[in-house]
């Protein structure tokens, strides 16, 4: 086997356990996102929100309403100062608009796996639960919003 060949093999059988969908919640197929923003308060608690909107950080900064009806978002928050790399609990917030009728749904149980924590990025694995043994699990790769995205948190 050519060594090109052998790269090429070790890539894909990489990827093949890298899924960035999100799978379906009560029905919804949420599939990948198109953006994902953090954001960390004060305390350093981090927020990941991630949807398929695109310019979702703008949009958040605006609190604008999104242009089209068809969309979901999904915010997920630590209770506990994120500093390093580690796995923190978080809960973890989707809303789902269809047709302008949203539809909304809180965790049972989840987390997320911070691999990589810089000023204005972050990277880690997404793994949360909802009622109905929906199981949501994704890699993330999230970009720092200056937006304050825990309005309406405290």
């Amino acid at each position: 086997m050519s060594r090109s060949l052998a790269i090429i093999s070790v890539l894909t059988g990489l990827n093949v356990g890298c899924d960035n969908n999100l799978d379906v919640l009560d029905g919804h197929e949420l599939g990948r996102p198109n953006s994902v923003v953090f954001s960390r308060d004060d305390n350093g608690h981090l927020m990941l929100v991630m949807s398929n909107l695109t310019d979702l950080c703008g949009t958040l900064g605006d609190a604008s309403a999104p242009e089209n009806d068809d969309f979901w978002v999904l915010s997920a928050w630590t209770h506990v100062g994120v500093d390093e790399p580690n796995e923190y609990a978080v809960e973890a917030y989707a809303a789902v608009s269809t047709n302008q009728e949203i539809e909304e749904y809180d965790t049972e149980a989840g987390g997320v796996t911070v691999s990589r924590l810089e000023p204005d990025l972050l990277k880690g694995r997404l793994d949360l639960t909802f009622p109905g043994n929906d199981h949501l699990k994704a890699h993330i790769t999230a970009d720092y919003c200056d937006a304050d995205l825990f309005v309406g948190m405290y």
